[in-house]
C-alpha cells in the first residue's frame, strides 16, 4: 500500500505547477498549466487502490459516496453538501453507481489514453457487480439514484430513513444511465427486470389512463403514483426500454414506449406545443393563480432519449417520436433565452402558451406572505438552490447532448453564447459574503465548475477557436487551486469543504480537466473517446 510519506512526495510536483499559476483575468492564460492528466490519474488510482480499503464487506467492489480525503474513511460528521444535493446523511455510507457514471468514464478512457487496461476492467467489475447484487427483489428496481443506494457497512440497501423506510425508500433517476448496452452484456436478466419494473410498478395504471411520479414508493401499499409525471424522467424510462427492446422485443416494452410516447404528444399545449411539468404539478403565478409551468430543459432531456430509443422501435412509432423530439426542439428554441455575457440567462421557467419567462410559487400563502419564488425563471450564479436561482451549467449537458443528436443551430448558438459569458465571469465572484442573513454561506461545488469547463470543451470544438480551450485551461487551473490544495489524491467536494463527495459531482470536474488535456494533446484521440455530458 502506498504511504502517505510517498504520496505526499508524488504529488510535489504538481503542486509545484500549481503554485505557478497565474489565475487573473486573462482568459488566454496558458503559462504553467497544470497536469490535468496526471492529477485526474492520481485522483483513478487513489479510487481503485485505497477508496475502499476501510470498509467490512471486502467482496463489494463498489465505491463509497462520501470519503475523507485523507484516511479514506467514511466521514462519521454532517456531510454539508449532501444537504445542498438534497441527500439526507444516511447516502455517506452508501455507493451508488448513478453518482459515479463520470468516474466509469474516467476508468474507460485512462485504458485508451495509458494502453492499462486495468481502468476499464474496474468499470466492468463495479458495474457488473451491482446489476447483478443490488436489485430490491419484490419489484426489480435498482438501488441507485436520487433516494437509493448500496449501504457498504450493512452490505443492503441504504440511502433512505432506516426509521421511515415506507417514505423514503423511494426509485428515481438521478442521471440517464449511459451504459444500457455494457449492461446488458454483463446483466441481461437483470436489465430486462428492471424495464418491467418500470412499467408495471413506476407507472401508474389506475383508471385506463397511465399517469406516474419520479418517485416510486417501494414499501407503499402502492409504488406508482400519479401527476409528478416530468418529462425528463419519462425520457429515463423511455430510454432504458428502448436499450431492452433491441435485446427482447418484448410486446409489453414496446406497448410502454407507445402508451409513454402517447401520454406526452398528448400533454402539449394546443397553442406553443410546450409539455408542462407534471399532469398534476401546478403552481402559483404572480397573480395568484393556479397554474401549470414550463420547466423547460425537462422535455430536451424527454427528446434526448427519444432520439436514442426510436432506432429500435417500429417504424410509425419511431417517426411519432422523432416528431415529438423535434416539437420539443422547436419550443425551447423559442423561449427568449440570453446566457452570453450580461445576458439575464437561460429561460428555467416559462409559461407554456406564451413561452415568456415566468415566476412561480408553490402555494398562495407563499406568494401573499412575501416569500420569493420557488421557480426563478433565469439561470444565474454558480451555487444550484432547489428554491431558487440555478447556474447556466444547470441546463449546459442537456444542450450539448441535444446538439450532438440534431446539429441544430440554434442550440449551437446557445452554446456559444453561453461559454462567451464564461471567457471573463470570475469563480471567486461565487465565493462572496451572503446578501441576506439567513442564506447559505457563499461556496462552489466542484460539479459546477466541471461543467464550465464541459461547455468550453465542447465550443471549442465547435469553433475551433483557441480562447475557448484556453479558458477551460484557466478554470482547470482554477479547479486544481480550489479542490486539490494539498497532497491528497481526492478532490474536494466543494471549494469549502474538505472531503469528497461524488454527490457533488467530483466525478464531472475531474472528466471535464481530462477531457480539455487531451483536446490540447491529442485532439483525435480526444474525439475517439466519445464523452457524454451526463449531468442532465
Amino acid at each position: 500500500m502506498e504511504s502517505m510519506s510517498s504520496r505526499r512526495q508524488s504529488f510535489g510536483g504538481l503542486l509545484v505547477l500549481i503554485s505557478a499559476l497565474a489565475l487573473g483575468g486573462n482568459a488566454n492564460a496558458q503559462a504553467a498549466a497544470p497536469d490535468s492528466m496526471a492529477i485526474v490519474k492520481r485522483f483513478a488510482d487513489a479510487m481503485i487502490d485505497h477508496s475502499r480499503e476501510n470498509l467490512p464487506h471486502k467482496e463489494v467492489p463498489l465505491f463509497p459516496l462520501t470519503l475523507l480525503r485523507d484516511s479514506y474513511q467514511i466521514p462519521r460528521i454532517k456531510v454539508g453538501n449532501l444537504v445542498n444535493a438534497r441527500v439526507p446523511q444516511e447516502f455517506k455510507t452508501t455507493a451508488n453507481i448513478h453518482h459515479d457514471l463520470n468516474l466509469y468514464q474516467i476508468f474507460d478512457a485512462l485504458s485508451v489514453i495509458t494502453g492499462d487496461p486495468k481502468y476499464a476492467a474496474e468499470s466492468e467489475k463495479v458495474i457488473g457487480w451491482f446489476l447483478k447484487h443490488c436489485q430490491e427483489p419484490q419489484y426489480g428496481f435498482f438501488c441507485w439514484g436520487e433516494h437509493l443506494g448500496w449501504d457498504l457497512l450493512r452490505n443492503d440497501p441504504g440511502g433512505y430513513l432506516l426509521d421511515k423506510p415506507k417514505d423514503s425508500m423511494i426509485h428515481e433517476f438521478y442521471r440517464p444511465w449511459i451504459f444500457w448496452e455494457r449492461s446488458w452484456k454483463l446483466a441481461p436478466e437483470a436489465c430486462h427486470r428492471f424495464a418491467q419494473a418500470l412499467w408495471r410498478n413506476q407507472i401508474n395504471h389506475d383508471g385506463g389512463t397511465i399517469s406516474f411520479s419520479r418517485h416510486a414508493m417501494i414499501l407503499s401499499k402502492s409504488t406508482s403514483r400519479r401527476g409528478h409525471d416530468f418529462p425528463r424522467h419519462g425520457g429515463f424510462y423511455i430510454g432504458t426500454w428502448g436499450a431492452d427492446y433491441r435485446h427482447t422485443k418484448d410486446a409489453e416494452i414496446l406497448e410502454a414506449v407507445d402508451k409513454l410516447v402517447a401520454f406526452y404528444e398528448g400533454r402539449r399545449n394546443a397553442k406553443s406545443g410546450a409539455i408542462p411539468h407534471g399532469s398534476g404539478d401546478f403552481a402559483i403565478d404572480k397573480s395568484g393563480k393556479k397554474t401549470d409551468y414550463v420547466y423547460t430543459q425537462s422535455p430536451v432531456a424527454l427528446a434526448i432519449e427519444l432520439g436514442y430509443a426510436a432506432d429500435a422501435m417500429p417504424e410509425d412509432l419511431k417517426k411519432r417520436m422523432l416528431a415529438l423530439a423535434d416539437g420539443i426542439d422547436t419550443c425551447f428554441l423559442a423561449t427568449p433565452h440570453d446566457p452570453g455575457p450580461g445576458g439575464k440567462g437561460f429561460v428555467l421557467f416559462c409559461d407554456p402558451t406564451t413561452l415568456e419567462p415566468a415566476e412561480y410559487w408553490m402555494t398562495k400563502e407563499d406568494l401573499d406572505s412575501g416569500k420569493p419564488p420557488r421557480r426563478v425563471p433565469y439561470t444565474g450564479g454558480w451555487r444550484s438552490a432547489y428554491s431558487g436561482e440555478h447556474p447556466h451549467t444547470w441546463v449546459v449537458p442537456t444542450l450539448i447532448a441535444r446538439y450532438q443528436q440534431t446539429n441544430k443551430e440554434g442550440y449551437k448558438k446557445l452554446l456559444v453564447a453561453c461559454a462567451d459569458n464564461y471567457l471573463t465571469a470570475d469563480p471567486e465572484s461565487g465565493l462572496g459574503q451572503p446578501s441576506k442573513k439567513g442564506e447559505r454561506g457563499p461556496d462552489i461545488e466542484a460539479g459546477s465548475i466541471g461543467n464550465v469547463i464541459v461547455l468550453l470543451n465542447e465550443v471549442h470544438k465547435l469553433t475551433k477557436e483557441e480562447k475557448y480551450l484556453a479558458r477551460a485551461e484557466w478554470y482547470a487551473a482554477w479547479a486544481v487551486k480550489k479542490f486539490w490544495p494539498d497532497e491528497h489524491p481526492l478532490p474536494r467536494a466543494s471549494v469549502k469543504e474538505n472531503i469528497y463527495s461524488a454527490a457533488s459531482r467530483c466525478d464531472t470536474l475531474a472528466l471535464a480537466m481530462l477531457q480539455t488535456a487531451m483536446l490540447r494533446k491529442d485532439p483525435e484521440k480526444e474525439k475517439a473517446l466519445r464523452l457524454i455530458a451526463t449531468d442532465r
